[in-house]
């Protein structure tokens, strides 16, 4: 049975933790039998396995996934459902500018920028061989982020009005990591 190396996962993590200047909790992980394969869902990241040439990959697609999971626990982003009805049916052939699309920017261009910052840019091969969908989403998302200041990105990624539900939560922990520092 294949088991993800709990050095892989803690590495992942630390890596985070120091990108993004705090610690958060472990979320749960489980294994499954998609190789190749993650999402994360409700406080837990699903991962496939990766061979042991992949492992770079896999610590990737872990602070991706683990981004996925901050950002649920600091902003709780709020899915536009209405829009998604609508625009949903076309999104995925790379049709469509609205709500939906943004939202998906947001989300997995946040996560894939964290993970480039961290294990570096991916590269324009990798980038302009993905489907279209998969382009406008990740890519374009990430670009977003990449013109800004990292901590500009952060509080955006963190603390967007029009994408959270809790707005306030990252600029309390940047206001106690603030005051922790200046106390040591």
């Amino acid at each position: 049975m294949f088991m993800i190396p709990d050095e892989s996962i803690s590495d992942a993590r630390v890596k985070l933790q120091e990108f993004l200047g705090f610690k958060f909790p472990m979320p749960q992980i489980v294994e499954i039998s998609v190789p190749y394969y993650a999402f994360y869902h409700h406080g837990t990241i699903f991962i496939g396995y990766f061979d042991e040439e992949y492992k770079e990959e896999m610590k990737r697609t872990i602070i991706h996934e683990m981004a996925h999971y901050v950002q649920d626990l600091i902003c709780k982003p709020k899915f536009p459902y209405l829009h998604a009805i609508f625009e949903g049916i076309l999104l995925p052939f790379g049709i469509g500018n609205g709500k939906l699309l943004k939202y998906l920017r947001f989300i997995e261009g946040f996560a894939t920028w964290i993970d480039e910052e961290i294990m570096g840019y991916r590269g324009d091969d990798y980038w302009f061989s993905l489907p279209k969908y998969y382009f406008r989403v990740y890519y374009e998302g990430a670009e977003i982020f990449r013109k800004m200041r990292r901590e500009e990105a952060l509080e955006y990624g963190l603390s967007n009005e029009e994408f959270c539900k809790k707005t306030e939560n990252y600029k309390i922990i940047r206001k106690a990591v603030g005051n922790l520092i200046r106390i040591i």
